[in-house]
């Protein structure tokens, strides 16, 4: 039950039919179902593979972000109100996410949820108009959007639906059987490529692009890796020119578009540098003057916004809680790299992850229920392979104190040697009770956490700076 009030939320947050089926506009749909899926939680049998609530590291960044936002802003009253739904939604996702089988039932919802939105702005081109896409895409001079609060515009739509692409892949392709590869992995791409390709988002291009090399490179022998990077940065790139609008990136600074975002992040950059804290959560508004007029523009990047939002304290604590589900995931590599159902979750989740952080330069979603709902599968995947880490260091102990206790010999066996150019006889006495390799799993934020953090917290700030002095 509690997988399914995950779906369901999932559907509530993609697809939005409060924002378009008429007799469910202005109801708050959300909360009831989030109370009904606490109710089931706490009442629930199944007992979890790490219970408690904060168990892991993105637990305890996600909590340290919540506390600091909350300090931080002009009304702590009212943004406490506003960001504690969405700590709520990371937790009850993490406590739903209890086996691999749901992780991956999970991931395939999400994946079903961008092909349907993808769907969805599809069908608008050809008569089929379900959320007034049509009228989103005229707004938009033609450029393909559908009619939701989430995808109003081609970027945002672009964006999420890509995500699809290299997703699929996982989910059906990778070691997946015959009707999966040959028809339903084509279909998916056809589907989420064409919508992308309709929006005409250069940056959504560029992502995809990047999300296409990072399924040669997730879990490959370095050779493999090697060779995708190379022909990204050859033919990658010659191939990206022949996408709608992409004729324009050679002269960006001319684009209307980038002109604008340029002006919002220089503003953003000076709320950044006044103080270390920022203006408050949701409090920075970059008015411009175009064409003889004021007006507000947006930043079209989470980690400009956050930086102005929150300053340099902000940031180091957004990319903490995306350090956390990255690092998981690398760490659980060794665990489930013989396991097919864990390992092909494992990599699809890394995908989810490395999609938010590109295109979190491009679009504004640093405040999304998305950004929490990425780390809650990490962590999941974390409290599952913490789990299992555990699992095997009790029973490696268990079976050394059995030994001990039998009283068991070592081993003896008659090996050879050359000595002097002699084949001499050997014995080798091999401890059965000698210590094996180590399963300890990452549980807890260390120095170099802390430093990594650091380093990408200098990274955002020294591109965020590049771009203003080099476009």
């Amino acid at each position: 039950m509690d997988l399914r009030l995950a779906q369901l939320f999932l559907f509530l947050y993609f697809i939005r039919p409060q924002d378009w089926v008429q007799s469910l506009i202005g109801l708050n749909v959300v909360r009831p179902l989030m109370m009904i899926w606490m109710v089931v939680l706490f009442t629930r049998r199944e007992r979890s593979p790490l219970p408690g609530l904060l168990r892991t590291p993105h637990d305890w960044v996600l909590l340290s972000y919540f506390a600091y936002v909350v300090w931080n802003a002009p009304d702590s009253q009212a943004t406490f109100s506003a960001f504690f739904p969405l700590v709520v939604f990371y937790g009850l996702t993490v406590q739903s996410l209890t086996e691999w089988d749901k992780v991956l039932k999970y991931l395939k919802t999400w994946n079903w949820m961008l092909l349907s939105i993808a769907a969805i702005a599809v069908g608008s081109l050809y008569g089929v108009d379900l959320t007034g896409a049509v009228d989103a895409t005229i707004r938009n001079a033609g450029r393909l959007a559908i009619g939701t609060w989430l995808c109003n515009n081609p970027n945002s739509l672009a964006h999420s639906v890509v995500v699809a692409i290299p997703v699929s892949f996982f989910l059906f392709f990778w070691k997946g059987g015959a009707g999966a590869r040959l028809v339903l992995f084509p279909l998916c791409a056809i589907i989420a490529g064409a919508c992308a390709y309709f929006t005409g988002s250069k940056g959504a291009y560029l992502v995809a692009g990047c999300l296409i090399v990072m399924v040669f490179v997730i879990g490959r022998p370095i050779g493999v890796k090697a060779l995708a990077l190379a022909a990204a940065a050859t033919m990658g790139v010659s191939a990206l020119s022949f996408l709608p609008r992409m004729e324009r990136m050679g002269d960006l600074r001319s684009d209307e578009g980038v002109q604008g975002r340029l002006m919002a992040w220089e503003l953003a950059r000076t709320a950044r540098d006044k103080t270390t804290t920022g203006e408050g959560w949701k409090q920075f508004v970059a008015i411009i003057t175009w064409e003889g007029e004021t007006i507000p523009k947006a930043t079209h990047s989470s980690y400009v916004q956050v930086g102005a939002d929150l300053g340099l304290s902000g940031i180091f604590l957004f990319v903490a809680g995306l350090w956390c589900a990255i690092h998981s995931l690398i760490s659980a590599h060794r665990l489930t790299r013989n396991d097919e159902l864990s390992e092909r979750c494992r990599r699809t989740a890394m995908i989810l992850v490395i999609a938010y952080a590109i295109s979190s330069w491009m679009i504004n979603r640093e405040y999304h229920t998305e950004y929490f709902l990425i780390i809650a599968i990490a962590a999941a995947i974390h409290r599952l392979c913490q789990a299992e880490a555990t699992q095997e260091v009790m029973s490696d102990l268990e079976a050394t104190a059995e030994s001990e206790v039998e009283g068991e010999f070592p081993t003896i066996s008659l090996s050879t040697q050359i000595e002097n150019g002699r084949v001499l006889p050997r014995l080798d006495i091999q401890d059965d009770d000698e210590e094996s390799e180590s399963k300890s799993f990452w549980t807890k934020i260390g120095f170099l956490d802390v430093l990594a953090c650091s380093a990408l917290t200098w990274c955002v700030v020294e591109i965020w700076d590049y771009v203003l002095t080099s476009l």
